[in-house]
């Protein structure tokens, strides 16, 4: 089995300083790219679930548009009322059976047409809720993009020793955190 690699220590203080940012950029950025990571999953299901209601909203569409032809096609069926006020059984039996028709199918388009709005404000409240988690994985995805620049300039100042490297590092690392951090008041 292969030894792993011996990982060199840090003598003097500048190198030590410049490890110990680079260990707290390191954690700063796991945090921040998990909210991320959190945020885009999140978005993800709320634009599913947009999806999945807008479907159902267009099923209560076609559903109303069926009973709303039906009842048109009913409206065309009723039999005429006789005007010499001869009395049809049979006729009366027929235009009270369609009037009842109708009057379920107009119920129940107007329910369907009601229940239409409820399903609408639900999908529009996942978009939203959507979008909001689209924002703030954007906002992480910069944050990060920024802390691990940070990670990388500081590690050059390590070998290059030159401490203009490490305040470049920290100050993108300070940005980058701010960054991350205004995602917790989005």
């Amino acid at each position: 089995m292969a030894e792993a690699p011996e990982i060199p220590e840090a003598n003097d203080p500048f190198s030590k300083q410049v490890a110990i940012t680079i260990a707290l950029l390191a954690v700063v950025l796991a945090v921040i790219e998990n909210k991320g990571d959190n945020a885009k999953t999140d978005a993800i299901i709320k634009t599913s679930e947009a999806a999945n209601r807008w479907g159902y909203y267009q099923s209560k569409s076609i559903k109303q548009n069926l009973y709303e032809t039906e009842l048109e096609i009913l409206s065309h069926l009723r039999p005429p009322a006789l005007d010499s006020g001869v009395v049809d059984p049979e006729a009366a039996v027929r235009r009270k059976a369609v009037q009842a028709s109708i009057d379920k199918a107009a119920a129940t388009a107007k329910r369907y047409d009601s229940e239409k709005g409820d399903i609408k404000k639900e999908a529009e409240q996942f978009e939203a809720a959507a979008e909001a988690n689209g924002k703030i994985n954007d906002r992480c995805d910069h944050a990060a993009l920024s802390l691990q620049i940070a990670v990388v300039i500081c590690s050059v100042a390590i070998l290059s020793r030159w401490k203009l490297f490490w305040y470049i590092g920290m100050g993108l690392g300070v940005a980058g955190a701010l960054i991350g951090m205004s995602t917790f008041w989005l």
